[in-house]
C-alpha cells in the first residue's frame, strides 16, 4: 500500500528531479534536519522547515548533484544509482568539513571518486584531486 507524502516530502522528490524515491525519504529528511541544524547554529534565530529545504536544494542538492554527473565522478561509479552516489558524497563531503570547512562539493566529489571510485573514472579523478594527502 502506497502512503500518502506531505506536501513537504513530494516538493522535495519533485524538486530533485526523480533522483530519489519514496524510500529515500528518510535519509533525505534527517539530512535537511542536520544541515537546518547547522544553519541554526550560526544565525540569531530559527529558520523554519520550508526555509531549511530550500536551503538544502541550493547548498547541498544541487552542487554536489552537479558534479556527481562530471564524467569523471560518475564514471567512477557504474554500479550506483543517482541517490547512492548523492548520498556517498554527501557523506564524504560532510566528513572533509570536519577537517577543513572551505572544501567544496565539487572537491569532496573529486576526491570520492579518486579515494573509492574504479577504472578510468578513478584515474582522472586521481589525476584532478584537489586535495592532497601528505
Amino acid at each position: 500500500m502506497k502512503t500518502k507524502l506531505t506536501q513537504e516530502q513530494s516538493f522535495i522528490l519533485s524538486s530533485t528531479n526523480g533522483a530519489f524515491g519514496e524510500s529515500d525519504l528518510p535519509l533525505l529528511t534527517s539530512q535537511i534536519e542536520v544541515h537546518k541544524y547547522l544553519i541554526n547554529q550560526n544565525i540569531p534565530w530559527t529558520i523554519t522547515d520550508d526555509d531549511a529545504i530550500f536551503s538544502w536544494l541550493e547548498n547541498v542538492y544541487r552542487p554536489i548533484m552537479q558534479v556527481a554527473q562530471m564524467w569523471n565522478v560518475r564514471a567512477s561509479f557504474p554500479d550506483m544509482s543517482d541517490s547512492q552516489l548523492f548520498f556517498a558524497i554527501s557523506d564524504h563531503w560532510y566528513f572533509l568539513l570536519a577537517k577543513d570547512e572551505r572544501i567544496s562539493a565539487q572537491a569532496a566529489a573529486i576526491n570520492y571518486a579518486a579515494t573509492y571510485g574504479k577504472g578510468l573514472g578513478q584515474f582522472i579523478s586521481k589525476i584532478s584531486n584537489p586535495i592532497r594527502v601528505a
